[in-house]
């Protein structure tokens, strides 16, 4: 999402970047975080279509900003596309079953190919490409894994509405990374290792939100990550481990979008959401939060094949 973990207003933007705009502050990010979280909620308990729709649109738009950052590099990507194959993505990752998945994406690669013959003489049709291949992997798939979440108890033998659990939790450990290296880094920080990428960004907010991220998966485990009858599904080190990862990843995952925007010399992927800036802004963390969450509880925790 994220915050910028950091801090302090720090040095001037880099000449030719976007400055951060005005509604960045505290009190728009607490509006709309308390305007957001009950939302979030009923759409992770109602679970099927409902979570399924809230995934696929936070998809289209994280998409439409991805793209409108690369046309502003001169590349063109392939925007409906794009768009469709991540809707298609997040959809499979609904229907993991859909039969002739292999023959739908083989299509797509070729469509996406054969439509830059439409344009012999555009410079950079090979990057143009990759972009378009590239936003539907980072923004589609990454993205998917909020469905996989939801719909894992069909596969690890719990029941469905234990799904919502699952989900809020990754929100919550990837959110208390944000919200400690936010806090910690506005208080304390003064060391700026990735001024290249960001320079808000600050060593001391890193270290507080990896320890918040393990304070915010300790609370998650005791409060809700357990069976209706009560059965733990979390041991301590399974706490530790998915804290730890979510603190690392979860910052990874936030400077690769701070990269992107520096690269494409853009402040917030877009003003969309008061305080936060885009949805690429405020899920940003979350693309490689709950891959990790999902991950670990499959294969550690439930021991889904």
């Amino acid at each position: 999402m994220s915050p910028e973990a950091g801090c302090d207003p720090g040095p001037a933007p880099v000449e030719g970047r976007k400055a951060k705009s005005a509604s960045w502050s505290l009190g728009l990010r607490v509006a709309s975080g308390v305007l957001f979280v009950p939302l979030l909620i009923l759409l992770a308990r109602a679970g099927g279509l409902a979570f399924l729709g809230f995934v696929a649109l936070q998809t289209l738009m994280g998409l439409v900003e991805f793209y409108r950052m690369m046309r502003a590099k001169g590349h063109r990507p392939v925007v409906w596309l794009g768009q469709a194959s991540a809707f298609a993505v997040v959809v499979l990752a609904y229907r993991p079953h859909t039969p002739n998945v292999a023959f739908l994406a083989t299509a797509a690669l070729m469509l996406v190919l054969a439509l830059a013959l439409r344009h012999p003489g555009r410079r950079n049709i090979v990057e143009s490409l990759a972009v378009t291949a590239f936003g539907v992997l980072y923004v589609g798939w990454l993205s998917a894994h909020f469905v996989l979440l939801r719909e894992l108890p069909w596969r690890a033998g719990l029941d469905y509405a234990d799904g919502a659990r699952l989900v809020l939790y990754a929100f919550l450990v990837t959110w208390s990374c944000d919200v400690g290296a936010y806090f910690v880094g506005r208080t304390l920080g003064r060391t700026r290792p990735w001024g290249a990428i960001s320079p808000r960004k600050t060593l001391e907010g890193s270290i507080g939100g990896f320890f918040f991220a393990i304070l915010g998966a300790w609370i998650g485990g005791r409060v809700f990550m357990h069976s209706a009858t009560g059965v733990a599904w979390l041991r301590p080190w399974d706490v530790l481990a998915i804290g730890a990862l979510v603190g690392v990843c979860g910052q990874v995952g936030d400077l690769v979008e701070s990269l992107l925007k520096r690269d494409a010399e853009s402040g917030d992927s877009s003003d969309l959401i008061p305080g936060h800036g885009g949805v690429l802004d405020r899920f940003d963390s979350l693309y490689f939060g709950a891959p990790i969450v999902y991950y670990y509880l499959r294969v550690v925790v439930f021991q889904v094949p």
